[in-house]
């Protein structure tokens, strides 16, 4: 028989977990397009010195990316006065001849700037670490804090395979196990970011396995049509969805990640595997997150975006308002099938994974 006090804990924790289901219900009844969005995604360079299977940045190469002082000018506009959080990524952002300016140049211009989130390849460890160790200080400073996401889509030649360069996993493992000896020094947060196409999913339990080795969560997305890298002519080979067995390898896979985490993402993941239609609200349809390229253009999302306009040339906050019909448009054309920036369910994805939850609490 149940003690008091367990069914006590119980139902507070029920309590509890309706209290917040409700308060989310109504933020999400609530929600509209920001005229100033929280967070810029930021591809700081088009330099890159890898050839990965899901990404056409090689395309690039060549073209002009802005500069510290260009920077300064862009982020002065108003449109960025409440921005909290950049997502730095490229290419591969410490490639960046002057990435410790524009580091500099973010945080003084940014009045609420309280995070950066980088992502890299981790292949070039002495450069990363030596460029770590002078943009920590600029973050403490300025009471922003400094998050690293090394990509690692596979273990051993997988990692070489994925990402087109060879010595890519020997690189990645060199970068992690130097910034751990001195993680304090380096960076806030450390993690790995896994993206899965139909090439590394029979193999994707490897990165978990060695990511617990190494004590370190791993977060793991769909390889998708992203314009801004230009890879469309590349989805048919790496896409889950060009190949049945993939497919349903990665929606087993992401049901587990739902089953051992509880996390809302994994479970919009799973629903978009298995019925090709997004169960969660993305932060570029209601203008919370922009886009920033290197050659000063701003979008609405990565994925699907065109560019609005240059802010070196224009007002941001005029570009992101006169183009607001344009991002309906997107909302109504794309974002239904886009698998990018799933972090929350929205009220009908809430409503599938309460009934999943009730049919394996009570049914099985």
């Amino acid at each position: 028989m149940e003690s008091v006090k367990y069914i006590l804990r119980k139902a507070r924790r029920k309590a509890i977990n309706s209290l917040k289901r409700t308060r989310k219900y109504i933020h999400m009844r609530r929600r509209k397009v920001l005229d100033y969005p929280r967070t810029i995604q930021l591809p700081i360079t088009y330099a890159c010195n890898f050839d990965c299977v899901m990404c056409g940045m090689h395309h690039m190469a060549g073209r002009k990316d802005f500069t510290a002082q260009e920077l300064r000018t862009i982020l002065s506009d108003k449109l960025f006065s409440r921005v909290t959080g950049i997502g730095v990524n490229g290419g591969e952002p410490f490639l960046k001849k002057d990435l410790v300016e524009c580091i500099r140049v973010m945080a003084e211009t940014l009045p609420e700037l309280r995070a950066f989130s980088f992502i890299s390849n981790g292949y070039f460890s002495e450069r990363i670490l030596s460029k770590l160790r002078e943009i920590r200080p600029i973050c403490r400073e300025h009471g922003v804090r400094l998050h690293l996401a090394l990509s690692v889509d596979g273990v051993d030649d997988m990692q070489d395979f994925h990402r087109g360069r060879s010595g890519a996993w020997k690189n990645v493992n060199d970068t992690i196990k130097a910034i751990l000896q001195d993680k304090g020094s380096y960076v806030d947060g450390l993690g790995v970011i896994c993206t899965i196409t139909r090439h590394n999913i029979e193999r994707i339990k490897e990165v978990e396995a060695w990511a617990d080795t190494t004590g370190l969560e791993a977060a793991y997305n769909i390889a998708t049509v992203n314009v801004r890298i230009e890879n469309e002519d590349k989805v048919e080979d790496f896409s889950i969805f060009s190949d049945e067995h993939s497919r349903m390898l990665a929606q087993e896979f992401f049901y587990g990640q739902y089953l051992k985490t509880g996390s809302e993402k994994y479970f919009a993941l799973y629903l978009f595997l298995r019925t090709g239609k997004r169960y969660a609200p993305c932060p570029c349809m209601f203008n919370e997150w922009i886009t920033l390229t290197p050659d000063s253009q701003i979008g609405f999302c990565a994925t699907h975006s065109k560019n609005l306009g240059s802010a070196l040339e224009n007002s941001a906050y005029s570009i992101v308002q006169e183009n607001m019909p344009y991002l309906q448009e997107i909302r109504e054309k794309f974002c239904r099938s886009c698998s990018h920036y799933m972090y929350e369910l929205d009220l009908e994805g809430q409503k599938l994974m309460l009934e999943d939850q009730y049919r394996n609490a009570y049914m099985r």
